[in-house]
């Protein structure tokens, strides 16, 4: 369903009315793209701000010209290659040496569909693939290459391929990153969730029996992207002090007859707040 306002799906952010970082993500007019008050938005650090106010009179529009507009788009399928080499230049991979051994770190990069980009030197590109090969988006996301942290000063750097590439009109909708390899994995087994593309790396490192699925933010665990694990077992793992909010969409999510559990593992690990498993097993 379509509403006459939603949330941007640009990078462009604006200065947060409650924490005051430039990290609100504001409402916009769907019909003309036109940009809401300032004080409209929803800023995207949620567990430390979680401020969100919505307009009113947010009422369901129906057009066709509305229904074409967001037909999803995708990436052609070559673009994966053109970005898939120069490893010694990206700093995510770069921090993975440190711990896991080449050939390892070379399947992972296979599995993952693991990219560099120059866009900003030492940059990585976490593609999004869905369960049936379709390129639906292109994470760029620039990683600190000796702690693995993101880089965040003096700005957060994360964008997306198609403002990269300067894609007009590119209409984004999200799967899980890695639900890709769901082809690998028979129904029943168990796919674990995580929160971070990073995370969901390093977990499959560790235990690679296992298909190490990422929701790519706090705000995408919803079910259009678990449609296609219906049939499978789902373990989610929020991070450290978001158990609450990722458990009560886990609920939901069982009475519309998914085996999904929230493991509640990180609340009672000593470990601050916003750590995740990646944090832990380093």
């Amino acid at each position: 369903m379509t509403y006459k306002y939603t949330l941007d799906r640009t990078s462009k952010k604006f200065s947060c009315p409650s924490c005051g970082k430039k990290t609100l993500v504001c409402y916009i007019e769907v019909e003309t793209s036109r940009y809401l008050e300032s004080t409209l938005g929803r800023c995207d650090r949620e567990s430390k701000c979680a401020y969100h106010k919505s307009p009113s009179g947010n009422i369901p529009i129906t057009s066709s010209v509305l229904q074409k507009i967001e037909e999803p788009s995708c990436h052609d399928d070559t673009v994966i290659g053109s970005y898939g080499r120069n490893y010694s230049n990206n700093n995510f991979v770069q921090y993975l040496r440190q711990y896991f051994c080449t050939t390892d770190i070379e399947g992972v990069i296979r599995e993952y569909f693991i990219g560099t980009t120059t866009y900003w030197k030492g940059a990585t590109i976490f593609w999004q693939v869905d369960h049936q090969m379709n390129v639906c988006a292109g994470k760029v996301m620039l990683y600190n290459g000796k702690n693995g942290k993101r880089v965040k000063k003096p700005r957060v750097f994360i964008n997306w391929m198609h403002k990269v590439l300067q894609i007009d009109d590119f209409v984004l909708q999200q799967c899980l990153f890695g639900i890709h390899n769901l082809c690998d994995y028979k129904k029943g087994d168990t796919i674990c969730i995580v929160e971070s593309e990073k995370t969901a790396i390093i977990m499959s490192l560790f235990y690679p029996s296992y298909l190490w699925l990422a929701t790519g933010s706090k705000t995408n665990l919803k079910l259009s992207v678990l449609k296609p694990l219906k049939d499978y077992k789902i373990i989610v793992y929020p991070d450290k002090s978001e158990y609450k909010s990722w458990n009560i969409k886990v609920e939901a999510f069982q009475k519309m007859g998914y085996t999904i559990i929230c493991s509640d593992f990180l609340e009672d690990f000593k470990a601050c707040e916003g750590a995740d498993l990646a944090d832990v097993m380093i």
